[in-house]
């Protein structure tokens, strides 16, 4: 019988820096690009593009849109949304010059689960990837609970000026009266 090397971590890409820096470069160029990139994210065929624009800047990394650069895009997605995510709470911060999250281990220790292995680790492409992905993701910042939209509304309404339009003047003033007159 034979064993397959296939499967989920049996053949697993173990990427460079070099790779990993020319993929986010061109995944930048390929989001600012309308023929590539819509509201919703990346239109069909991105990937292709990518395989074909790494591969000609390094021609042997064998670099494939599909399972490589599919499997690295959805680790960036997924590192940038925990950063993101994080980075909108409360006790969290950022350290632009050493790229990397300024936080008390206790508090990162509760969101072990959802971003393990990156404290203390610099993310050297967040502001890149803030750029492709920060409006397809929502995150904390932008967003709003239905609760603070209703305020949010009540809010606006009581900075309108309060304006009664009426037809009764036209209507007393009016020579042409629709009324009946019940001595008819």
């Amino acid at each position: 019988m034979e064993t397959s090397n296939r499967g989920r971590g049996k053949n697993k890409r173990y990427w460079t820096y070099e790779e990993d820096a020319v993929l986010i470069r061109y995944l930048h160029e390929l989001s600012c690009d309308p023929k590539w990139k819509c509201e919703n994210g990346f239109k069909n065929g991105y990937m292709n593009k990518l395989e074909e624009m790494i591969n000609g800047v390094l021609p042997n990394c064998g670099l494939r849109a599909v399972p490589h650069i599919e499997s690295r895009i959805k680790h960036w997605s997924e590192k940038y949304s925990a950063f993101a995510e994080m980075l909108s709470t409360s006790g969290f911060g950022w350290d632009a010059e050493k790229k990397l999250l300024q936080v008390d281990k206790a508090v990162y220790d509760e969101w072990v689960k959802k971003a393990k292995g990156l404290f203390g680790v610099p993310f050297i492409h967040y502001k890149t990837l803030a750029e492709i992905y920060a409006k397809d993701k929502a995150t904390g910042d932008v967003s709003e609970s239905f609760a603070d939209a209703i305020e949010g509304i009540d809010q606006e309404i009581d900075k309108q000026p309060f304006i009664v339009e009426s037809d009764e003047e036209d209507d007393v003033n009016s020579t042409n009266s629709d009324t009946y007159s019940s001595t008819s």
